[in-house]
C-alpha cells in the first residue's frame, strides 16, 4: 500500500471513531443507569380530573438536541388528552418541565421521549401506564 493510501485509510477510520464517539459516550452514561430523573407531582384538583406537572432532568454527558417529550391520556382507548414539551438542547443537570391534565375517566398515560444524540443519532423511548382506580367504582 503506497503512503497516499495508507493516509486515506488512516482518515477514514478517525472519522468512524469520530463519528462513533457520541453514540460510545451515550452507552456509557447508560450503562451507570441513572442518566435522567424524572419528578411528578399534582398541582391541582379540578372537577373532572388532576394537573400534573413533571419535570425530566437530563444527567448525561453528551448533548441531546431536538428534544421532545409528549404526554398522552387514554380514555376508553381513545386520546382524551394530550400536551408536548420540546427543546433544541438539553446538556447536563438541565431540564425540561410539561404540565399535563388527567381526567378521571383515564385508563391509561402514555409517556413519549424523542431526540438525537449529539445531533447524530436517533433516540425514542415510549412508556405506557394504566390508570390506577379506573373502571372501578368510586
Amino acid at each position: 500500500m503506497n503512503s497516499s493510501g495508507l493516509l486515506l485509510s488512516l482518515a477514514s477510520l478517525l472519522l468512524v471513531v469520530l463519528a462513533l464517539t457520541p453514540f460510545i459516550e451515550f452507552a456509557g452514561d447508560l450503562s451507570n443507569r441513572n442518566i435522567v430523573d424524572i419528578a411528578w407531582k399534582p398541582l391541582e384538583t379540578e372537577t373532572q380530573g388532576v394537573k400534573v406537572g413533571l419535570t425530566l432532568t437530563y444527567k448525561g454527558t453528551v448533548p441531546l438536541t431536538d428534544v421532545n417529550l409528549r404526554i398522552e391520556t387514554f380514555c376508553g382507548g381513545k386520546t382524551c388528552q394530550s400536551q408536548e414539551a420540546s427543546t433544541k438542547a438539553l446538556t447536563r443537570g438541565e431540564r425540561l418541565d410539561i404540565q399535563f391534565f388527567v381526567p378521571f375517566n383515564a385508563s391509561s398515560v402514555r409517556i413519549s421521549f424523542e431526540s438525537k444524540i449529539a445531533g447524530l443519532y436517533t433516540l425514542k423511548a415510549v412508556t405506557e401506564t394504566g390508570v390506577p382506580g379506573y373502571g372501578f367504582p368510586g
